[in-house]
């Protein structure tokens, strides 16, 4: 589980990130430890290359949407620039719920919270998707009778 700060440097965040690369989306809370929202490592890769090397993202503009987004993420220094709103769970939520709200959100991770918003755990994608596999392919309970 990594989580990092609004203000803190992106360069900064996705060297730490590199360190954990089984986390897929990292978590931004305050200072109270709350889950205020999340940054997927797409959008943390992308604001740090357009940052570093902007020609690299260049060819890939295609129509006005596109301009606006790059503008964007070449000024973006701070996880704040670059952090969407938070998607979480509930630690009673269901696999289903977990996977509908990832498939919704477009991300490969969501953040487990307590009923004060912080996070208690991280629920990957991958992982999610083996144990819905292994669900359905487990052998059916024996019925009493």
């Amino acid at each position: 589980m990594l989580l990092v700060g609004a203000s803190d440097d992106l360069l900064a965040v996705m060297r730490h990130a590199s360190a954990q690369p089984q986390t897929r989306v990292i978590g931004v809370v305050d200072e109270t430890g709350k889950l205020i929202a999340v940054l997927p490592i797409l959008k943390l890769a992308e604001a740090v290359v357009s940052r570093v090397a902007p020609e690299a993202l260049l060819s890939d503009i295609s129509d006005i949407g596109d301009v606006a987004r790059f503008g964007h993420a070449v000024e973006s220094r701070v996880v704040r620039d670059a952090m969407v709103e938070p998607a979480v769970i509930r630690p009673e939520a269901t696999l289903d719920e977990a996977f509908r709200l990832m498939h919704r959100r477009h991300l490969s991770g969501l953040y487990v919270v307590d009923s004060e918003g912080r996070p208690t755990g991280y629920l990957d994608l991958l992982e999610l998707v083996l144990l819905y596999v292994d669900a359905l392919e487990a052998p059916p309970a024996p019925s009493s009778g």
